[in-house]
């Protein structure tokens, strides 16, 4: 009795570990935007650059690519930023006559900078994620058949899918 109880804890546990595991082998797909590129890592969009990069952590060309990206994005965020305030401003001045058509100007300026900055890190993480779904296509299994444990018609079973 001991035996099979340990037998199925242990089957159990490894089922669980193989349904919650961290690591995916999941392609990240590239959509192409009106500006830039759109990533996609199973049905969550990646719309930073952290997020890109715990995707790729176990690749270090791709993680030092996407690295490269992490400044261009937090310098177009602040030149954003800025450039939003002063246009918001000037907007806002309007109301009470006070309009200084210099600062509007300066803040499409800066908002236009940030685009610049953000295309930058966009071409990098692009350059990163391609880095990432090459080696994962070269590390990839020649079949794509798994044998997990799952829920069938009779109970728990084993389910393979191809």
């Amino acid at each position: 009795m001991k035996k099979l109880l340990l037998l199925s804890v242990s089957l159990l546990l490894l089922g669980i570990c193989n349904v919650y595991s961290q690591s995916s082998n999941e392609p990240i797909v590239i959509d192409k935007a009106t500006i830039g590129h759109r990533f996609y890592h199973g049905d969550r969009e990646l719309k930073t650059v952290n997020q890109v990069k715990a995707v790729v952590a176990n690749d270090q060309l791709a993680l030092e690519e996407v690295k490269k990206a992490t400044a261009p994005e937090v310098f177009s965020y602040i030149f954003a930023f800025a450039g939003g305030f002063m246009i918001g401003w000037e907007i806002g001045g309007l109301i009470w006559d006070r309009f200084n058509p210099y600062v509007l100007v300066g803040g499409v300026g800066l908002v236009g900078v940030a685009y610049g900055f953000a295309a930058i890190a966009n071409n990098k993480m692009f350059k990163g994620i391609q880095i990432y779904n090459s080696n994962l296509e070269t590390t990839a299994h020649s079949s794509n058949i798994k044998v997990d444990f799952g829920i069938v018609r009779g109970g728990i079973g084993l389910t393979m899918t191809f």
